[in-house]
């Protein structure tokens, strides 16, 4: 039995001596400072960078819950304060600022998210075609981003916007119905715009395309850092096509009036095809001439629908381009958009005043890329 002694007392001294560590360790670390800024990694300060901030420094978090309990207190501190506002023309302003606050910190708090800035930023890198880059080996690089691409990239699945919604659709109506809502779109763009040029920026740096080199041979490779700036620069084309599109529309009642003729040709011929389907199936059954000429005549319908339907869709298409002082012609996506606004005002047609509040907001992102690639090159 004394064989066991010795070990058994070196095991509890080991025991003790790694237990004693393990909670000097423990409290030392707990005693850190977490509200330190964490600095970015090395390369977001090498040549050819833009030279700003630390990115980490400047990236959109999400709330904590503590954030969102002051946030809901100090809404709930509004409310209360309008209510018990004096009558009159004092207590209506009063209410109309605490709607749009409420709206404003609902759309920061509550829909958008880090992930959403991240996919964002992400889909300007990918949408990027550098100059020599497979497989189209462009000349010069340019942007595959649209204003179609965009809305069905995050429209399907949202991408990081987490609005309080049942389903999909819900979802969507929620989104808009905030961010539409006057002054949420001004406020909104202030609050993330720095923050997503910086992750832009970050996801050049970490991008990596395949290119062509000598012969039927390719590489694998980051951007340089011309290719970044270059990025940054034709990424804005996009912005001014769809804010001069969008400016044109909203400047111009009539065109959304016209859209609702449009809408009502093409239920005319989703009706006038119905008639024809059930006419042709028929006369393929019978073979009589009754029904062939059935057939026939349902075809002539449905073939004049078509007709009137698409001379409506080019008189908007063109009356756009007419309006337009900015470069529409390319992509050709006016119509695209221009249904995409009906959709959204035609429930309220008080919203196409922040659709144009909007427009300028992207005239004014494309300026900011259009300086960042400079600042890029300036630091090369």
């Amino acid at each position: 039995m004394n064989k066991f002694k010795l070990p058994i007392i070196i095991f509890a001294v080991v025991f003790i001596i790694s237990a004693a560590a393990l909670i000097f360790f423990i409290n030392k670390d707990t005693e850190k400072d977490t509200t330190k800024r964490v600095e970015a990694p090395s390369w977001i300060h090498e040549t050819g960078s833009s030279g700003r901030l630390p990115i980490t420094s400047k990236v959109a978090k999400s709330p904590s819950a503590t954030e969102r309990n002051e946030t809901a207190k100090k809404t709930a501190s509004e409310k209360i304060a309008v209510k018990k506002a004096k009558s009159g023309s004092n207590k209506s302003a009063e209410t109309a600022t605490s709607n749009i606050a409420e709206t404003v910190n609902k759309f920061k708090n509550d829909i958008v998210t880090d992930v959403f800035l991240e996919n964002l930023a992400g889909y300007v890198a990918d949408n990027y075609q550098p100059a020599g880059s497979l497989p189209f080996k462009p000349k010069s690089g340019y942007s595959s981003a649209s204003f179609k691409g965009i809305n069905t990239y995050f429209g399907l699945n949202l991408m990081g916007l987490m609005p309080e919604a049942e389903n999909i659709i819900s979802a969507r109506k929620s989104i808009w119905e905030n961010l539409l809502y006057p002054g949420t779109l001004s406020k909104a763009y202030e609050k993330y715009y720095s923050s997503f040029l910086d992750l832009v920026e970050e996801k050049g740096i970490t991008a990596e395309k395949k290119f062509a080199v000598k012969g039927d041979a390719s590489e694998i490779r980051a951007f340089t850092a011309k290719e970044r700036a270059d990025m940054f620069k034709v990424s804005a084309a996009p912005l001014r096509h769809v804010a001069a599109v969008l400016t044109s529309i909203a400047e111009n009642p009539d065109l959304v009036q016209a859209m609702d003729g449009y809408i009502k040709a093409e239920k005319r011929v989703e009706r006038a095809n119905a008639v024809f389907q059930k006419e042709l199936t028929d006369s393929n059954y019978s073979q009589s001439v009754i029904a062939k000429n059935k057939a026939s005549h349902a075809g002539k319908i449905l073939k004049d629908a078509i007709i009137v339907r698409e001379k409506i869709k080019n008189g908007i298409s063109d009356k756009i381009k007419t309006f337009c002082t900015g470069p529409c012609d390319t992509p050709n996506d006016a119509f695209y958009i221009a249904q995409w606004v009906f959709r959204r005002v035609k429930a309220d047609h008080n919203r196409i005043e922040s659709i144009l509040s909007g427009s300028k907001l992207l005239s004014k992102l494309a300026k900011q890329m259009e300086d960042r690639a400079e600042a890029i090159k300036n630091n090369m």
